[in-house]
């Protein structure tokens, strides 16, 4: 009896701090896209600048997750900050990249751009989260994460006919938005469930 009531107290214990962990990404994934959303348009007409820009917000605001929401520290924290914007950058750009010369049908297009960004991130945060264990998880609801951003954003974009408002503002605020929030949702869920918290 003692011990079914301390595997319940256990289990509730990692339901609420998984809902708390889960709230603060949804959050820093939100702020991330509007910062992305309304920032960007008012930057310098600066070609490296405007580019990166994206990749630099989304890895800075990953980090600050790993590092002070989900704990995970890293000792040598310069360079897994250098690692994470470098994947966002690499990540934003080649999924723009493939959006643009792929000639992929509309249908998958943003579902594969969604998950190559994703894919880049997670790739970069082996290293700077330390994942050792549960690679493949870790890195599969990652992709699954981007590649649902990107079709459900798509599915948007379809229902409201967003695209035919001819306003860029609108549209690539909702991309950002959504995309980054669902993002660090699936990161959220890849470090409680894909990967060994302890790595």
């Amino acid at each position: 009896m003692l011990r079914r009531r301390n595997r319940h107290f256990q289990l509730t214990k990692a339901v609420r701090f998984m809902g708390k962990q889960l709230q603060a990404f949804s959050l820093l994934g939100l702020l991330s896209g509007l910062i992305c959303s309304f920032v960007g348009p008012v930057l310098p007409d600066i070609k490296w600048l405007v580019d990166a820009f994206p990749g630099v917000v989304l890895g800075c605001f990953i980090f600050f997750a790993g590092r002070y929401i989900a704990h995970r520290d890293s000792r040598k924290w310069l360079s897994a900050l250098l690692v994470i914007v470098s994947a966002s950058i690499i990540g934003w750009r080649l999924a723009v990249k493939i959006g643009v010369d792929s000639g992929l049908d509309e249908l998958y297009l943003f579902s594969v751009c969604g998950a190559v960004g994703a894919g880049c991130v997670a790739l970069g945060l082996l290293y700077a989260w330390r994942i050792r264990t549960g690679v493949v998880p870790f890195v599969l609801m990652t992709l699954l994460a981007g590649a649902f951003g990107g079709f459900l954003f798509h599915l948007i974009e379809l229902v409201t006919g967003i695209s035919s408002i001819n306003n860029d503002a609108l549209w690539t605020t909702l991309l950002f938005t959504l995309w980054q929030t669902l993002l660090f949702i699936g990161l959220a869920f890849a470090l409680r469930f894909g990967s060994a918290r302890g790595a």
